[in-house]
């Protein structure tokens, strides 16, 4: 087993430090984030050339035409990959990059092997989503913007010790907090390798190294002993236990940041609209065409605003979905949900999936249930029919706007806790037990309806989504 096949087998976790960066420290890290743009795009062009030689040859366009059946599978395997090797689309990407890199006497005297590989296998990533039909297409990194950079282990040219971190010459200090118990923690496991980013944080950047390090992060709270089910939607997660029941929107601090988002997005169309009136229609649309926008210095800083508020947004969205984590695993070690698909979700709720992130929230708690030892279940939703069955076995198809579960057999409950609850008894072959949710209903269904007349009692207070059917 090679050393990179190693790491990525044994337990990983980050922990970012943010870095003491005095000027001509800045001004030496945005040169090696330039030297590494320049890298990655001639990587990226590189690349994009031999997938287009490749796909333009008759055994490719065979190759692809075979079908994806157990038959042929080694046949298409082998043929890709003789056409990987024919055309270096593969294997070749690190020694292309390296050779860039000693062609480029900029380059070879400011970045390290180890990291100019890195960048070439991230541009090969890239290139083969497209390949893949995963991406339309792949996206050149413009002058200005920070390409972050990373080692292949904590030895070479890139490396951390002792709270510095070393950049060939340089010499960085990094802000250690020593109270913070979680970083104390992490600064004990062994590091793999280290990753400079940056963040544009009141208009001014900041950088920061992210250490990638071998091990489980600091475990803040205690897990519970309970099976839990979920029912995630756009906006809303239900969830029901053995002891409590809750419904809640996703992210509600989000939402207010997003309204005030909007009122600046507002602002720089009618700035921009105001620096640039011959590139609009009489009915306000933008004319179609190449166009040289003019930018004022009110526009610039209104730009600057927008992009603080939507660093604001992500960060306060990610520390939502961390806390309701740690919710989750504090009550139960087993957490059971449907297997959904979040792009479906894009397509319906553009708006409300981009604000809350419930797949982010979804991928946080797989990554800390498995750290703490926990499991996640996923099932597929046509296998079980959680929003359509009852526990008498009816199964019954309800438009999206009903909001309640409704049975001839007299059961009555909200549709997404009923969800939840059905999900908590779903075996491990992905068949749900009404066998089983039968004997636990008449302990659940008092849950359900405290959670039910909370939400009421809240809604004399304020305003509830429309989605909670109250």
């Amino acid at each position: 087993m090679s050393e990179e096949e190693k790491r990525e087998s044994t337990p990983t976790f980050t922990a970012t430090i943010r870095l003491k960066t005095p000027p001509k420290q800045v001004k030496h890290l945005l040169m090696l984030s330039d030297c590494a743009r320049q890298l990655y795009n001639a990587c990226l062009g590189e690349g994009i050339k031999r997938l287009h030689r490749l796909q333009h040859t008759t055994l490719y366009r065979e190759t692809v035409q075979l079908p994806k059946t157990k038959k042929f599978k080694t046949q298409r395997s082998s043929q890709f990959k003789f056409l990987n090797e024919t055309f270096g689309f593969k294997d070749l990407f690190n020694a292309f990059g390296i050779k860039t890199k000693n062609d480029s006497k900029f380059i070879v005297e400011h970045l390290g092997t180890h990291v100019c590989q890195k960048i070439a296998t991230r541009a090969f990533k890239a290139v083969q989503k497209v390949a893949l039909k995963q991406a339309k297409r792949v996206f050149f990194k413009s002058k200005g913007e920070f390409v972050s950079f990373e080692g292949k282990n904590n030895e070479t040219f890139l490396t951390y010790s002792n709270g510095y971190v070393f950049i060939g010459d340089m010499t960085l200090k990094c802000l250690i907090n020593p109270k913070d118990k979680w970083l104390q923690h992490a600064l004990q496991h062994r590091v793999k390798f280290c990753r400079i980013i940056s963040k544009i944080i009141k208009g001014n950047p900041h950088f920061y190294v992210q250490l990638i390090l071998e091990g489980y992060p600091y475990q803040k709270v205690k897990m519970g002993d309970e099976t839990m089910g979920l029912d995630i939607g756009p906006s809303t997660i239900a969830m029901v236990s053995d002891t409590k029941a809750e419904l809640k929107e996703f992210c509600k601090k989000v939402v207010k940041i997003d309204k005030e988002k909007r009122v600046i997005q507002r602002r720089l169309d009618r700035q921009r609209k105001a620096n640039n009136p011959q590139h609009y229609n009489v009915n306000g649309t933008i004319k179609k065409g190449k166009k040289v926008w003019k930018n004022s210095k009110r526009y610039i800083k209104t730009k600057n605003e927008l992009a603080e508020m939507e660093r604001k947004l992500a960060e306060t969205r990610k520390m939502l979905h961390g806390w309701e984590t740690n919710r989750v695993i504090e009550r139960a070690n087993t957490v059971k949900l449907e297997k959904l698909s979040y792009i479906a979700f894009q397509k319906l709720y553009g708006k409300s999936v981009g604000r809350k992130a419930p797949s982010m929230f979804v991928k946080m708690l797989k990554r800390k249930m498995m750290a703490y030892g926990g499991t996640v279940q996923e099932f597929s939703t046509y296998s079980t029919k959680l929003s359509q069955t009852c526990l008498c076995g009816t199964i019954k198809k309800k438009r999206l706007k009903d909001r309640w579960h409704v049975c001839e057999c007299g059961i009555h409950a909200q549709r997404d806790l009923f969800s939840a609850f059905l999900a908590k008894h779903v075996t491990k072959s992905h068949k749900l037990s009404l066998k089983e949710a039968k004997k636990e209903w008449d302990k659940i269904k008092p849950l359900l309806e405290t959670c039910v007349s909370d939400l009421k009692e809240m809604k004399k207070e304020r305003k509830l989504i429309s989605t909670f059917g109250v």
